[in-house]
């Protein structure tokens, strides 16, 4: 496997994995009245995405080995 295939891999599998609290929410807003949880489905959906675009290139970047800037 080439190391641009393995880092779309692992930034894949990150995405799916933040997207599971929505999938919990989203199944709980299902067996009850959906209609009494679209606020907390639409801050959970914003979150998620939020992560989602702030998490993929950040680990694209530390797998390619390049510079993240230390936390002050």
């Amino acid at each position: 496997m080439t190391p641009t295939r393995q880092k779309r891999r692992v930034q894949v599998i990150c995405a799916a994995l933040l997207h599971i609290p929505i999938v919990a929410i989203a199944a709980y807003a299902l067996a009850n009245d959906i209609g009494d949880h679209v606020g907390i489905l639409a801050v959970g959906l914003v979150a998620t995405v939020a992560a989602t675009v702030m998490i993929v290139p950040y680990i694209g970047r530390v797998i390619d080995g390049g510079s993240v800037p230390a936390a002050n």
